[in-house]
């Protein structure tokens, strides 16, 4: 970009324009969630280690943690949500139990990832290609949290749900973009 001026008053495509917050695409059980009302992207955190000498104190990083990533999804009557997520829940391993045997079934780590299948945030330009691409790796569904409900609320009801996983990968799929690695990979120097 040769002058900061244009970024607000070009009108050569989108190259220029900035994200926006409303256009975004949620993937999760490898389909789109066309029902995704809003969701968070993914943030990493370092944890810090102190060591105190003297009249100082000396920092050093620790360990990288990803937070969770929180969705709210509107319920629609088809394919409804809640009938979605909480089979979802069954088929990572979940059983109600109905006799004692039941009880020694517990979820994997392996079918509560492999359930949720790719999970992708995606954010988009005008035209509905993204622009970049959040992907959850080893992602399993954390909790599920249907919406109140209430005589005086005229809202639509939802859904809120929140993911757990192992690391992000981030992609930046932007028109002028010279580079396929990811956010956070080491680039090389040769």
């Amino acid at each position: 970009m040769s002058d900061i001026t244009e970024f607000w008053t070009s009108t050569q495509g989108s190259a220029l324009e900035p994200k926006r917050g409303f256009r975004f695409r949620v993937t999760l059980f490898d389909k789109i969630i066309w029902w995704a009302k809003d969701v968070t992207q993914p943030a990493a955190s370092v944890s810090v280690a102190t060591h105190d000498f003297m009249s100082h104190k000396f920092y050093y990083p620790g360990k990288v943690t990803w937070n969770e990533v929180s969705l709210t999804l509107v319920d629609p009557v088809l394919p409804g949500a809640t009938t979605e997520l909480f089979k979802a829940l069954e088929d990572a391993g979940y059983i109600i139990p109905s006799t004692a045997d039941d009880g020694f079934f517990s979820i994997s780590k392996a079918t509560a990832t492999s359930n949720s299948g790719n999970v992708l945030i995606e954010v988009l330009d005008s035209e509905g290609v993204a622009l970049h691409t959040w992907t959850l790796n080893n992602a399993f569904i954390m909790s599920v949290t249907p919406s109140g409900l209430s005589y005086t609320d005229e809202e639509l009801m939802t859904i809120a749900m929140t993911l757990k996983y192992d690391w992000a990968t981030y992609a930046d799929n932007s028109p002028n973009n010279t580079t396929t690695d990811p956010l956070f990979s080491k680039q090389s120097t040769t």
